[in-house]
């Protein structure tokens, strides 16, 4: 596989899918009133809402599906079918989309995205770009060219060995940053919608201009096969969207970040001091406090996490830490073999029986003159451990009572394998 065929096959997703919303966001509105995004190739047999809208689209620019019935203007339908097909081909060659074949596939996804910024190719009108953007349908026209020039060298030397200098790595990283910088704006923009009278509305209108420039300058670079340009370029957008969410009245990530983890340290505070509060009052406590430990410890790595800016995962981490206080809480009165006091009380029980039976045998044993070995010592700790056991049960420690009954429960196997 030949570099460019890597960058094709990188661009290619990007081109289908991420090319025309790219485009749409940064330049004007058309004159035309139907405005759709496409996520996925269309052809004959397709149904779905994507259908209808390119249906609408063809109505509304002049190349109408049908005049009358289904697909007609205001009949639109969701089903790709012949005469969507032939209305899909007369708009091909309008725009010089070649193949003209009615397969609404990458080249002309991206064709439409520059119609409906108020171009079209090949015939440049002007500076359309609008809040400080460089992208005129001229510009745009070369975007569409040089994917052009790469899918058809790929067609030329898909067969040829690789003579890379990019890694698809570096690629990934650039179309993850982009869809952050696009996701942001969006957010950005609903933001400055939601809030038309903020104090800096100036500002978060300012902010989005450049975030829009810099995400079509590191498309650009992108294409280019410039991928640190682009990275330089996209960081600088998506510090630019952020700004203008922030400016617009909206809560950044880090905000919500530092919001929660102190809202998750102050539950810490209080469920511990309702877990020794418990303890006080007799209650099982040990697996509340084994949780609660756990709480902090995620707790401290949320803190990490938002020192190193990593504000996402500082918000998991946070609400990780917050569930285990939920947990520790309902686990108040549990010990951490999901028994009670009860359950130990009767295991308790039945081992000094265990005992009393093993005392006898080893009794027997020496009656008869047997060898009894180290029976007698095991036997001694079995009843250390029982005695410890049921110390534990009565303070509620649990945990320590489910153990000594292990060691005591042991214990007593020991003593009966040396008669």
């Amino acid at each position: 596989m030949t570099l460019i065929h890597n960058r094709v096959g990188e661009i290619a997703g990007l081109t289908a899918a991420g090319l025309a919303l790219a485009l749409v966001l940064f330049l004007p509105s058309s004159a035309y009133a139907v405005s759709c995004s496409f996520t996925r190739d269309l052809e004959l047999g397709d149904m779905g809402e994507d259908v209808r809208c390119l249906q609408q689209y063809l109505n509304s620019a002049g190349f109408t599906v049908s005049s009358s019935g289904a697909g007609s203007p205001g009949s639109e339908t969701t089903e790709f079918k012949s005469l969507t097909h032939a209305a899909v081909v007369r708009w091909q060659e309008s725009k010089g989309v070649t193949p003209a074949s009615g397969y609404f596939g990458p080249k002309s996804r991206a064709t439409y995205a520059v119609a409906l910024a108020g171009g079209s190719p090949g015939t440049p009108s002007g500076d359309t770009s609008g809040g400080g953007s460089s992208a005129t349908p001229g510009a745009v026209q070369s975007l569409l060219e040089k994917i052009n020039d790469l899918e058809k060298k790929l067609q030329d030397t898909k067969n040829t060995q690789n003579g890379s200098g990019y890694e698809s790595g570096d690629a990934d990283d650039v179309r993850s940053l982009m869809e952050d910088v696009i996701d942001m704006i969006e957010d950005a923009e609903n933001e400055i919608d939601d809030n038309p009278d903020a104090e800096d509305i100036d500002d978060a209108e300012d902010s989005i201009d450049d975030a829009k420039a810099d995400l079509y300058d590191g498309f650009r670079a992108y294409i280019d096969g410039d991928f640190d340009e682009a990275l330089d370029y996209l960081e600088d957008a998506l510090d630019s969207a952020e700004d203008a969410f922030e400016f617009a009245g909206g809560e950044s990530a880090e905000d919500d970040a530092e919001e929660l983890i102190d809202e998750v340290d102050e539950r810490i505070d209080e469920a511990e001091d309702e877990i020794d509060q418990a303890d006080e009052d007799g209650e099982a406590t040990s697996e509340s406090e084994d949780l609660l430990d756990e709480a902090k410890d995620r707790l401290d790595e949320a803190k990490d996490a938002f020192d190193e800016g990593d504000y996402e995962d500082a918000i998991d981490l946070a609400e990780e830490a917050d569930e285990l206080v939920d947990d520790a809480l309902d686990a108040i009165g549990e010990d951490s073999n999901g028994g009670d006091e009860d359950d130990l009380e009767d295991r308790l029980d039945e081992l000094r029986d265990d005992l009393d039976d093993a005392w006898d045998d080893v009794d027997s044993a020496i009656d008869d003159g047997d060898d009894v070995g180290d029976a007698e010592d095991y036997l001694n700790d079995a009843e250390d451990y029982l005695d410890d056991a049921e110390d534990a049960i009565d303070d509620g420690d649990y945990d320590d009572a489910e153990d000594y009954l292990d060691d005591a429960e042991d214990a007593i196997e020991d003593a009966l394998d040396e008669l």
